[in-house]
Order: C-alpha cells, then structure tokens, then sequence
C-alpha cells in the first residue's frame, strides 16, 4: 500500500517524473488482487488517494468481483455503505459518486434486492450538513449505472422490477428537494429526476406529482438552465420526439398552453432572448431557455394550433392571432434571425427550423404576416460582412458562414417560399432592382437576395415564375459586373444553374444568362461554378443554344491553358451536348471544330512518348479525359428512358441521321485518326493503370448509347483493342472492358434492325478474344479465379463478369459454344476450388449474391463437370474450413444441384456462407441473411 500511494502522489505532482511509467504501475496494481485493498485508502488524508481508490474500486467491482470468495461479498458490500456514507459526511463529491457507481455496479453483479433504499438511508443518516444534496448525488449516480448497464430479457427486467419497488420513496424524496430553498439542492433534484425519466421508473402518476415542482424553477435564475432542460426533456417525450416510457401526451393541450401563457408569456423569458440577441452571445441559460421555448413551440404547432378541441369543450384555447401565440412566433423570430458569425450563432439559429416546418404545413394564408416577416429576417442574416471583415474570419468560422447558409437557412427560406410563394419571389426581385438603381448598391445585400432566390429554386414552378424574366433581363443580369466581386458573381452563378431548365421557354434570357456565365470561365476564384452553370444551362437547353454553337467552340478555343482541366472537362461536356441537339446536316462542322484538336493531341503524345515520356503521358491522360467528356455531351441525355410516345420509327430516324453523320468523310476521317490514337496508346501504356482506367472510362461513355457515337469506335474492334490488350498485361480494367463490351453486344440481338450477319458477328465476338491469345489462354482463366480472391471490389467484380459472360457462351447456338467449352473444361475444378473457397470466407458477404450467380451458371452450363467437381471438393475433411460441417456441406451440395431458380442458390450459398464464417444462429447472422437471398 505505501508503493500504491507513493505511486498516486507522483502522478498528482507536478514534477513526478516519468509519468506514464507511473500509468503503467498503477495499472498493474489495480489489475492485481490487491487492487481489492485499494478501499482501506479511502481514509487516507490525501484526498487524490482517496479518489483514485475509488476508482480503482470500481474497476475490480466491474470487473473482477467474480474472483473474490462468496464469503467475502457480505463484508465488501458492508464496507461500501460504510465508505460511502464518510463520503457524504465529509461532502467529498467525486469520492461519493465514484463510490454511489461501485455500490449500484455490486447490486447488477450479486443478490441484493434492497440495494437503493439502503443506500439513500445510509448516506441520509451520514450526518452531513448537505446529506439531502448527497443523497440526490448518489441515487442520480446510481440509476445511471443501472440505465447503462448490459442488462437483458429476464434478469434485466427481473432487476428492474426490484428498482421500481423504490419509485414511491424517490418521488418522496425528489418532491421534498424541488420544494427546497437551496438551489444547489434543487438542481441536484432535477438532475436525479431526468436520470429517473432515462431509466424508465416515472411514468404519468409520478410525473404528474412532480412536474408541478419543476415549473416555478424554470424562470429562477440559479435553477432555469437544470429546469429547462428537463421539461425540454419531458416535451419532447411527450410529443414522440424522443422515447420514453409512459410519457406518450403527458404534456397535453393544457399543460403546453400554461407553459405558453405562464412561462413563455413572462418577462423573465422576453428579457433573456432579448438581452441575448442584443449581447450577440447566448450563454448556457439563455440556450436552454430558447431550445424549451423552440420544443414547446413546436410541439404546439404540430399537435394543438391547427387542432381546436371539440365544439362540446368550454376550456379556452390558444389560436394563431392570440396575443400569447404573437408573442411565441415573435420570439421564434427572433431565435431564427440571431445575429453574429459563429458557430454558435448559428446553432441559435438551427433550433426553430423544426417549428417553421411544422407551421408552414398547417399555416396556409394565416401564417402570411409571420412568413413574410420571417424572409425578410433570412435575407439579413443572409448578408455577409463587408470582404474587408469576411478577409480576417479564420477558416472554422467562414466554413460555419457557409454550412448555416446552405442548410439551416437555406431549409427555412423554403418553408417561407412554400406559404408566401409569388410575393417572397416578387419582392426579393424588387429589391434586387432597387438595388442596382441605387447609385451606391450595397453588393452585400444584392448578393444576399440572390442567394435567396437560388435557395429557393427547387419550389420555384413555371406557373409562379412570372417574375423570373425580370430577374434573367438586361436590366437585373446584364447589369452586373463581369469582372471581380467574386462574392457576388459567384452567388449569381449558382442560380443561374440551378435555374437553367427554365431558361427552356425564354430564348432571350438563356442567352443574357449564358453571356454572364461565359466570362467567369478564364476568372480562377469562379470558373467551376462558371463550368458547371455553363453544363446546366447546355444540358437543359441544347437546341436553344443550337444556333450560337459556333460561339461555344470559339470560346473553348481561348480557354486552354486558361482554366483548370477538370473545369474545363465540364464545358466541353456542355458544348458537346449543344452539338448533339444539332440537326445531322449541321454538326458536322462543329463537331471536327471540337474533336479535330483532341484527336490530333492523342497521336501527338504517342509520337513524342520516345523522347518526353512523362510530358507525353500527361498529354495522354489530358487529351483522353477530353475526348471522354465529348462523349458523355454528344450521349443522348434520353438513351435510358422507355419513351411510350416514341415509335419504332423515330428510333430508326435517329439510327440513320447517326449513319449520315459518320458516312460523313470528314468525320469518317476523324474517326479512323481517333481509332489509330486509341490503339496506339493501348500498345503503348498497356501496362499503366491510370491510362488504362482513363481508356476503360472513354470506352463506357463512347459506347454506352443505343445509337452509336460519332467519337465511339466499333465495338468489335474495342474488343479486339481489349484482347491484344491482354496479352502483356493481366489487368482487371481489360477484363472488365471485355466483360461489359460483350455484354453490350450481347443485349444488342435483340435489336430488331440487325441483320443475321450481324446476329452472328456478334455472338462469335468473344472467342475472338480467345482465340487472340492461344498462348495465354491458361493464364487468363487462372488469372480470374485467382481474382475471386480478392478484396478489392472493382477486381473482384470484373473477375466474376468475364467468368459469367464466358461460362454463358457455352451454350449459344453458335459454332464459339465449342471453342468456349473446350477452354473451360479443364478449369471447372480449380474454378469451383477458388469460388467455394470464396463463399466460405476468403472475401465479404457483400459479394455473395454474385458468387452465387457464377456458381448456378457453372450448374446450368457445364452441368456434369460441376456436379463431378462439387462432390469430390466438398467430401473433403475439413475443406473448405473446418466450420463447415458435413450436414452443411451436403445441404449446400443438394441445393445447388436441384436448384430450379437462381433465387434457391442464393439461399443455400448464404446458408452456407454464414455455417464457414461462425455466423450461422447468431443474431447478427440472422439479420443479415435475407441480404443475400
């Protein structure tokens, strides 16, 4: 004992040496047996000794008490009542609490039916000047412990039941204290009131004996942050907000007008939120006093307001003109507009969101006075500071700026749009009027209105949007600078994107809006919000766009080297869409304009590769990110969708004006200079990934469409690329540019405009790839099995689609059928080896599903060697691990092969996944399975 105190004095000094050395004594000590004796320092006059042997205490206690002798528990729990009663004599309160958990922690672990009541009455009767104060201290303490104890089915309610025994006393006990003159006393009662609330022991009966206690706390200065928050607390149960057992409606229409009336109509209310606003600073009583008042409003609003009780009642009640109702929304008002920049401000802020959801859903044209009040609040907090202030905020309170803008205030701007609708939009395009008619606009505020007519942008119809025109003229937009403001502009940016498919019916305003954008394109600080307002506005207006597409490749011209490739990517996207809207006996021209220079690029980095390697890479992987984004423009942006008004005849429309433009012999020229560069680089960087990733991204967004691209290559000369490819590199992005080629040309013999040519191209595609590589063959397929190994889920994945795809062939009515199962059959068994390996653990059960996909196709397409294979593999002793038994292997065998649907392999892979990972009966197990079938 004398080395445990030394030990705990030097860790407490403040020149005790190495102290994590000390750390790691102590440890030892408190993990050792006499870690038990720790208790007999509980009187020593050092009261860091004290404490630690309390804590240590109640770490054997929670951790070791098993280990002691049954005839040694009598006497530990007779020394605890009696340590802890000292505690509260001697008014040591972390040595009580810390004693308060060790003695609630022995009841959870031994037969001690009385444990709180004699636990209260010890420290009651301690004799101490504040023994009520402690009292209060040890039982909220202790029905703490209990809540978070790992107490389940019976025994939890078992000892539960046994706890409850005690409520009478403790609402005895709580009522006396919340009655007291001490407030220390009486916030030590609420406090031991909510960890009751937690643990489920006060339902109506007792909360309604002390919940008149708690109210005439709720405005006494030294009691108002503990009180309000515990009927916070006892609201939002109430109204379903939180759980709590019981307590459903407990706070009913009555009681939540009397707070209205009594608590939230009083001065002491008013003055806090007011001193507070003013002040700038809400401190830990006056945010408690606004998160109840913001939990009563709502609450209010969502059950009551809207709600009058029957005709037959004669109670009086609360309407939205009442004064007291007034008073409440204007306070509201005055918690969702507090002013400052901080994160705490704008915490402030986020309370009464909640309460304007509720109102606008019920207000309609009763809540117009506060909603329109409420705008016009929101555009000033809005507003930011001069840049000159914006230029000292460090980065945590600018980030807070934006984050608060972009949610919380954005969120509440709707819900004033949903009530006000064409008067908010009115008015905010008025004052952005007004503003640039002033001879000295405030840029602030203009930028603030703008802001909120983009937050409010997806409310916005086109029956509402009368003054939009306005908005989008040269008298509001062409009046803005084109330079500089970054602030500004980039606010303006934003909404001319999000507004972009409005511009659809306004030919005037979409190209005012388009020449706003345009400049920002070569400004640093706003060219990505310039890019992608420029995509927007392309994408949702294509064919209005299409007669100044010649001004859009002109512009592309000067922006290279001007701006960021990745922004520049996203105009390309843009203007690549405007020409796709293009009639075919005009895109011709601007399409050369805009993939001539690419083309040429591409060649131009497999020329110089030999003398600048790295500069020709670069170029490479630049000029391939343009050529993709051309291709995603020129996609038809309705490719995926089933149009029930589009014809056969319009498909075929499309089909052949497709034809025209790449019977053209420029673009035919173009394309056969862009199959050369694609093909060169291929040979060239075949081995490094980001290239081919970078080639595998070109391929999906060039092929992707139903009618062919005119920047897209024939499919089957890809897929010859793919397996020429192969040959000297074994990289799963090939294997997966294989697998999703064929799979297109595959889907593509439905399509009723192929000839049987074409028919029978297609279906002898992929042994082209084979039979490309008759010495690589081998590889290919020990390469992809090893791949089901992996955990790397892109690999994974492309090595399950090519095995899938090439087991499939083998019963296509097609001369491949037979090169396809002569390849395959001698790797059935290693096949089958990797992939029950596979389902029995070696990669995750997310994967499972198309494990069990590639397993029922070997079932369904080389049916003898399967069936063969999987029972010779599975009679195996203890393979595939030595938890898969004998019954599940031979449960897993019968399903799979009598399976009549891919849904019954799902099933017995899952069912046998869970046996090889120990997971079968357990809870986590069960819950996941029906995931997987």
């Amino acid at each position: 004992m004398d080395e445990l105190v030394q030990l705990v004095q030097q860790l407490y000094s403040p020149t005790g040496g190495d102290q994590h050395a000390v750390q790691l004594r102590l440890q030892v000590i408190e993990r050792s047996p006499v870690g038990w004796l720790a208790g007999t320092l509980l009187v020593h006059p050092d009261a860091n000794v004290r404490l630690f042997a309390a804590i240590t205490l109640n770490l054997k206690i929670a951790r070791d008490l098993e280990q002691l002798p049954p005839h040694e528990l009598a006497s530990l729990r007779s020394s605890l009542l009696d340590w802890t009663a000292r505690a509260a004599a001697e008014r040591e309160r972390a040595v009580l609490r810390k004693l308060a958990a060790c003695v609630a922690g022995f009841s959870l672990r031994t037969e001690w039916p009385g444990w709180l009541l004699e636990l209260m009455t010890r420290v009651a009767t301690s004799g101490g000047a504040t023994a009520r104060e402690a009292v209060l201290s040890v039982l909220s303490v202790a029905i703490e412990t209990v809540t978070r104890a790992d107490l389940v089915g019976a025994k939890r309610l078992s000892y539960m039941t046994t706890l409850a025994s005690s409520t009478p006393h403790i609402v005895s006990t709580l009522a006396d204290s919340l009655t007291s003159h001490s407030a220390a006393e009486v916030n030590e009662a609420i406090g031991c009131l909510v960890a009751c609330l937690d643990a489920g022991l006060l339902q109506h009966q007792e909360l309604g004996t002390l919940y008149p206690f708690l109210l005439p706390h709720l405005s006494r200065p030294e009691t108002s942050l503990a009180a309000c928050s515990a009927v916070e607390e006892i609201v939002e149960r109430s109204s379903g907000v939180t759980s709590g057992v019981g307590l459903t409606r407990f706070v009913g229409r009555q009681k939540v007008e009397e707070l209205i009336v009594g608590w939230v109509g009083s001065p002491f209310v008013s003055e806090t939120i007011q001193q507070a606003v003013e002040q700038q600073d809400a401190d830990d009583d006056a945010l408690a006093v606004m998160r109840l008042l913001c939990a009563i409003a709502e609450h209010f609003v969502s059950s009551y307001l809207f709600d009058p009780p029957p005709p037959a009642s004669t109670i009086p009640y609360l309407t939205i003109t009442s004064p007291e109702t007034v008073l409440l929304l204007q306070l509201l008002l005055l918690i969702a507009t507090f002013p400052g920049h901080s994160g705490e401000s704008y915490n402030v802020n986020d309370l009464a969101v909640g309460v304007w959801s509720s109102l606008q859903e019920e207000a309609s044209d009763r809540g117009l006075p506060v909603f329109t009040a409420l705008a016009d609040g929101l555009r000033l907090r809005a507003k930011r500071p001069p840049p000159d202030v914006v230029a000292t905020w460090p980065k945590d309170v600018l980030d807070a700026f934006r984050v608060y803008r972009s949610t919380a205030l954005s969120e509440t701007l709707l819900y004033a749009y949903y009530i006000l609708r064409e008067s908010m939009l009115g008015a905010l395009v008025n004052l952005a009027e007004q503003q640039l008619s002033s001879p000295a606009p405030d840029l602030e505020d203009l930028e603030a209105i703008f802001f909120c007519l983009y937050a409010v942008h997806e409310a916005v119809s086109e029956d509402e949007a009368t003054h939009l025109p306005r908005l989008f003229s040269p008298a509001i937009l062409g009046r803005l600078p084109s330079e500089g403001f970054p602030a500004l502009r980039g606010t303006t940016l934003r909404m001319v994107g999000e507004y972009a498919a409005w511009f659809g019916s306004q030919h005037q305003a979409c190209l005012q809006a388009v020449s706003f954008v345009v400049p920002a394109l070569s400004d640093p600080p706003l060219c990505a919000q310039a890019a992608r307002s420029l995509r927007l506005l392309c994408n949702s207006n294509r064919k209005t766009l299409g007669e100044h597409v010649g001004s859009f490749v002109a512009v592309l011209g000067g922006l290279e080297g001007k701006v960021e490739d990745t922004e520049l990517v996203k105009v390309l996207e843009a203007v690549a869409s405007v020409v796709q809207a293009l009639p075919d006996d005009r895109i011709v021209e601007p399409l050369l304009t805009l993939t001539n220079p690419i083309v040429g690029k591409l060649q131009t980095s497999i020329d110089m590769f030999s003398q600048l390697p790295v500069e020709a890479r670069d170029m490479c992987l630049q000029q391939l990110g343009w050529i993709t984004a051309c291709a995603k423009g020129l996609s038809d942006p309705e490719d995926e969708l089933f149009d029930l008004d589009t014809s056969l005849d319009e498909s075929g429309l499309q089909r052949d004006a497709s034809a025209n433009v790449q019977s053209d012999p420029r673009v035919a020229e173009m394309r056969t200079r862009l199959a050369h560069a694609i093909q060169g680089i291929a040979r060239v960087w075949a081995s490094d990934v980001e290239i081919v990733q970078a080639l595998s991204d070109y391929v999906k967004h060039s092929s992707s469409d139903a009618i062919p691209s005119p920047v897209g290559l024939d499919p089957l000369d890809l897929l010859s690329l793919a397996s020429t490819s192969l040959q000297t590199s074994l990289s799963p992005v090939w294997l997966s540019i294989s697998a999703s080629l064929v799979a297109r040309l595959t889907r593509s013999q439905t399509d009723s405009q192929l000839s049987n040519e074409d028919i029978a191209t297609i279906v002898r595609n992929l042994p082209r790839v084979l039979a490309a590589l008759p010495s690589h063959l081998d590889a290919i397929f020990l390469f992809a099995q090893r791949g089901l190994g992996m955990q790397e889920s892109f690999s994974l994945k492309a090595n399950i689609e090519l095995l899938v795809i090439s087991i499939q062939q083998t019963r296509m009515s097609s001369s491949s059928a037979v090169v396809f199962a002569q390849t395959l059959a001698p790797h059935t068994r290693s096949l089958l080896h990797s992939l029950l390996l596979s389902i029995a653990g070696r990669v995750p059960r997310s994967h499972l599903t198309s494990l069990s996909e590639l397993l029922h196709v070997c079932v369904l397409r080389l049916p003898d060697d399967t069936r063969r294979h999987l029972h010779e593999l599975l009679a195996e002793p203890g393979w595939p691990n030595a938890k898969a038994t004998v019954e599940a292997k031979a449960k897993l065998e019968k399903a799979v092969v009598g399976a009549r649907s891919g849904k019954l392999v799902r099933a017995a892979v899952s069912d046998f996944a869970l046996v090889c990972r120990g997971l079968d009966g357990s809870a986590y197990g069960a819950a996941s399975a029906s995931v997987f079938s």
